[in-house]
């Protein structure tokens, strides 16, 4: 045997829902990952916020809370609503019941109205014979609490002519709400049993009383309120963009901390050489850039610190140091062709395209003091190149006739022992020829000149 539920219906179900709005507060990060379309950042402190905290809810809010299966939990139920006689009842006929006299009375009449409501297991089977619900409007403010009962009564009588019903007023509470308590069973004994599909008809309806009564409400289903959600939301954004006005930081826009002349790194060398600087914060820290064009480039420009810019080389430019090298063994004063980069920069308001400038090249790296031009240049250095490759060929060719002036003598000896052999010889040569013979016994071989030497020959 189940004993008596002790507390109203209507505590269990705010338990049940603090419960659930306390369970749901514990809830990790996955749970907001999961439903991000109902979320979004704020544009000032970045963090996720629900998007219906900036929409004018004008839904209404129709639900069934619980049921009355006996007269007791009916007793109980009424005097929950009416706060034990403090709060006025009216039913479907616009009667009033006020204090617990007029509650009682209230009871009875409910109770034996159309088919009685049995006491606690006085029937063989229980089975509903109330069903309670609650009526309200999230933006109350601009509902008044008598325009709320009519729209209330006036939506109930439309749907369930014929059932008998009472309504209270709670405007207490941070929503201000009417609860309804609606007999199952009408005047001729039929039942009713509200299905998703009577409650959306029921919201319907209590939307087009408030809207009679000059109360913007509306009862949209789960997709078109998404959508009316996020497109009150994005007018909204818009609204605090144009207060706020956050700048638009574009990619590689970077946000101006200082620029100025100083020694190029910072160095505190007297001889460190002169440069200009643009500091600028990225997400990594403070980023500094050095070149001498980049003081043009902030002045021209008008760049202010605090301003995002985009710094970028576009070109090349040409520019000549003259210095002493030395060309024919003589040092002479030559001008050298160096590169230097040109900058030039974009700041948010002020946008424009950074497009490079074309590239030309030069090959021409140094210039000899007194030639005008460069075709001046060209025919002095052929001219030069052309008279080493003549002293070159000049002494090749004296080696070559050096080299074919000469002869090799035969490896034979040149006075053979035998018989009879004569040869006629200047005196010189046959001295040669006794010396070198008593020298060199193995009779090597000899180099002559035809220059040097002469043989002559006797008539």
């Amino acid at each position: 045997m189940s004993r008596p539920i002790k507390i109203f219906d209507d505590e269990i179900i705010a338990r049940k829902v603090f419960t659930k709005i306390e369970n749901a507060s514990k809830l990790p990060l996955n749970y907001i990952n999961k439903n991000r379309d109902k979320y979004t950042k704020d544009i000032k402190t970045g963090k996720l916020i629900s998007k219906n905290m900036f929409r004018k809810n004008t839904e209404v809010v129709v639900k069934i809370t619980s049921g009355s299966k006996n007269s007791q939990a009916l007793s109980k139920h009424l005097d929950y609503i009416s706060r034990k006689g403090n709060v006025e009842l009216i039913t479907n006929d616009f009667d009033r019941y006020v204090g617990e006299d007029e509650i009682l009375e209230l009871k009875k009449f409910f109770k034996n109205e159309g088919i009685p409501i049995p006491l606690y297991k006085e029937g063989a089977k229980e089975k509903r014979h109330t069903i309670n619900m609650v009526f309200s409007m999230k933006e109350h403010s601009t509902t008044p609490k008598e325009k709320l009962q009519q729209a209330t009564i006036t939506t109930l009588k439309r749907i369930y002519p014929n059932n008998l019903f009472v309504v209270a007023f709670h405007g207490d509470t941070d929503n201000p709400h009417c609860h309804i308590c609606l007999k199952v069973a009408d005047k001729n004994g039929k039942r009713i049993n509200p299905r998703k599909a009577d409650l959306a008809n029921l919201r319907v309806e209590f939307a087009k009383a408030l809207n009679e009564l000059g109360v913007e409400a509306k009862a949209t289903n789960k997709k078109q309120k998404e959508s009316e959600i996020n497109q009150e939301y994005s007018a909204k954004l818009n609204r605090e963009k144009q207060i706020y006005k956050a700048p638009q930081i574009k990619m590689h826009y970077y946000q101006v901390m200082d620029f100025g002349g100083a020694n190029y790194q910072f160095s505190t060398d007297k001889n460190a050489k002169k440069s200009y600087y643009v500091s600028y914060k990225t997400k990594k820290g403070i980023t500094t850039i050095w070149g001498q064009d980049l003081e043009r480039v902030v002045k021209e420009n008008k760049v202010l610190r605090g301003e995002y810019a985009r710094f970028k080389i576009i070109g090349q430019e040409e520019y000549e140091i003259k210095r002493k090298a030395k060309i024919n063994n003589k040092w002479q004063e030559v001008s050298k062709t160096l590169t230097k980069p040109i900058w030039d920069v974009s700041v948010i308001g002020r946008e424009k395209d950074l497009k490079q400038i074309p590239k030309t090249t030069n090959t021409k790296k140094y210039r000899i003091k007194g030639v005008n031009s460069e075709r001046a240049y060209t025919k002095q250095y052929r001219q030069r190149v052309l008279q080493e490759l003549r002293n070159q060929s000049t002494i090749q060719r004296e080696v070559a006739q050096e080299r074919n002036s000469m002869r090799v003598l035969s490896k034979q000896p040149m006075v053979y022992n035998t018989k009879r052999t004569q040869m006629l010889l200047h005196l010189n040569a046959l001295n040669q020829l006794q010396q070198g013979k008593r020298r060199r016994a193995d009779n090597s071989l000899r180099w002559t000149s035809a220059r040097n030497t002469e043989i002559t020959r006797d008539g």
